[in-house]
């Protein structure tokens, strides 16, 4: 049974988590690295949708962006070494922590791969209010996903106020 503990030092530790757990988080960074055009609009959406101030989304595209997805990969790359630190226990689950400097690179990381799920399945607030189908369906087990890092992502920001 999985269990969550907030350490002495402040690090997150995740206890007797399933294999098939660490696989779908495992799996955080690749909607967000997919470079499919609907993932980067919803990642990196124009400062003004007014054609008038063209130059103002130029700008953004030259300066901001940039920087941007510079912290969204670091954060990822955070994830991910957290995620290649876990241990497999004798009882074939996983153990893994999260310190507290890695808590906010993990809320991004998270949001980033919902927002690419969601982009790249287009799911509607219907498909957001009801439970997966068939797992072997691409989309239903990105579905299955998305709730997974909601959830994670619900709880992490409750312990970070």
């Amino acid at each position: 049974m999985a269990t969550v503990r907030i350490l002495d030092d402040g690090s997150v530790s995740f206890e007797g988590i399933a294999p098939q757990l660490m696989h779908i988080l495992s799996r955080m960074h690749e909607a967000a690295e997919s470079g499919n055009p609907d993932v980067e609009d919803r990642l990196f959406p124009p400062p003004v949708e007014d054609s008038s101030f063209d130059h103002i989304a130029e700008d953004w595209k030259a300066f901001v962006e940039p920087d941007l997805q510079t912290e969204f990969l670091s954060a990822r790359e955070a994830v991910a070494a957290d995620l290649r630190g876990a241990e497999k226990t004798g009882e074939g689950d996983f153990v893994f922590r999260i310190p507290p400097k890695h808590l906010d690179h993990w809320l991004s990381a998270l949001t980033q791969s919902r927002l690419a799920l969601h982009a790249l399945h287009h799911f509607t607030e219907d498909d957001m209010n009801r439970p997966p189908g068939d797992l072997n369906d691409p989309r239903e087990f990105a579905l299955m996903q998305s709730g997974i890092y909601g959830s994670m992502l619900e709880w992490l920001i409750s312990i970070v106020d």
